[in-house]
């Protein structure tokens, strides 16, 4: 239900899951004065036995007494359920587009995430490519000292042992 102050528009709206969509607005009268002597707002009922139908209300005590004296025909009450149904529906399609929007657009923020990264893998690879090469060169160094060393010393060897010889 929305309340509306005396003197002011009335604003047609309805509260579809917590929120309030605005339907229309018409002008208001005076409201009678409630039995405490408040003044009394025009207030809108969305009741499936009052849709649209719109009353008098106290903010302290609540209904005071019908706007419209006469309760809708079942064609109108039956086609306000039907656009209140057809709301609902049309606000969960909406919350469901959004959720899927908002999942496509972390989809394209992560391919473009992955895309400017590209670069930095490629750099990344071509490093590590060069290190697998750098330690394969100095692996065959260490290799071809140690063989060179290691013939070095049995020639020294030999050369002290036949000079010993002699």
């Amino acid at each position: 239900m929305e309340n509306i102050k005396p003197g002011h528009s009335l604003h047609l709206f309805i509260n579809i899951k917590g929120q309030w969509h605005l339907l229309g607005s018409t002008a208001t009268s005076q409201g009678p004065q409630c039995h405490c002597s408040q003044p009394t707002v025009l207030t809108i009922a969305w009741s499936d036995d009052n849709p649209g139908r719109r009353f008098y209300k106290c903010e302290e005590h609540g209904f005071v007494v019908w706007h419209d004296k006469e309760k809708s025909c079942s064609w109108q009450k039956k086609s306000l359920l039907e656009a209140r149904e057809k709301i609902l529906t049309q606000t969960e399609e909406i919350k469901a587009l959004c959720a899927a929007l908002r999942q496509a657009n972390a989809k394209i923020a992560a391919l473009e995430i992955s895309r400017s990264s590209g670069p930095i893998n490629e750099t990344l690879k071509s490093i590590e490519d060069h290190v697998t090469v750098h330690i394969n060169e100095t692996e065959r160094m260490v290799r071809k000292l140690i063989l060179y060393s290691g013939g070095g010393f049995v020639l020294a060897a030999t050369l002290l042992v036949y000079c010993l010889k002699k």
